[in-house]
């Protein structure tokens, strides 16, 4: 278990609260512990907390998103065991209700101590309703306290900013525009053949134009209301600037 000195620590080191940390650590230790099974194989990570952990975003995130190709009874008994496997050393921390869906599996870790008035919660979603165009490997490297640097199965990166823009053209929060632009700043090129592959989901066919219409009109109070949270402190400014960089990082990539 992380020392309260290392999450004081890495707290000015990130310059973002404490609970930000300790949840972070919870989302490493659940990837460590994930991979160490092979049926891990089958499951691969994605979503901004991939950003974060495997490509140095400094965007934090307070869940887990998960392509999975197992079987319901064998995603559940992956995610039982690893759960076993934190519960060894953290006491305090539980799992929350297996709830399987249509098109996913969601379920929950909460951690509480008795100083804390609320829980920490980490929402953990597996989408089962796809199957994924790209699979990589990256070696999880963290400044947390874990004994091994797990590999990480993940969707590559241009699929990622792919799912991330269909997130964007259908829901409103700024941690989906953020993400669009940090993959384009690390010269990650929007591949329109990826995009509507995600699109086919709803049915639809979109263009480079559809995308950068959504980031004009996007809600500049929802923007700052998702983001900031996430946010070091001394980075919070670029929110305001978001929508602008991002679209000349798209026009740039033409």
């Amino acid at each position: 278990m992380i020392s309260n000195d290392e999450i004081k620590n890495l707290s000015r080191k990130f310059d973002i609260d404490e609970a930000t940390v300790l949840r972070e650590y919870f989302e490493v230790l659940f990837l460590t512990n994930l991979y160490s099974f092979k049926e891990s194989s089958k499951i691969l990570f994605k979503g901004g907390t991939s950003l974060r952990l495997l490509l140095n975003s400094f965007r934090f995130s307070e869940d887990l998103d998960f392509t999975s190709l197992l079987e319901n009874n064998e995603l559940i008994s992956v995610i039982e065991k690893t759960y076993k496997k934190m519960k060894n050393f953290i006491t305090n921390i539980n799992l929350k209700n297996i709830e399987i869906k249509r098109d996913s599996m969601i379920t929950y870790l909460s951690y509480q101590e008795k100083n804390m008035k609320f829980p920490l919660n980490i929402h953990i979603e597996f989408s089962t309703r796809e199957k994924p165009l790209t699979i990589k490997e990256t070696i999880l490297i963290t400044p947390y306290p874990v004994i091994l640097y797990p590999f990480i199965v993940h969707l590559d990166w241009e699929e990622i900013l792919a799912e991330k823009i269909r997130a964007l053209l259908k829901r409103e929060k700024g941690r989906d525009l953020f993400d669009i632009w940090f993959l384009l700043s690390k010269d990650i090129k929007i591949d329109m053949d990826i995009v509507n592959k995600n699109m086919e989901y709803y049915n639809e066919k979109i263009k480079l134009e559809d995308i950068i219409d959504k980031i004009k009109n996007f809600n500049e109070e929802y923007l700052i209301l998702d983001l900031t949270k996430f946010l070091p402190r001394g980075h919070r400014k670029i929110i305001k600037d978001l929508k602008n960089l991002t679209i000349n990082k798209i026009l740039k990539s033409i």
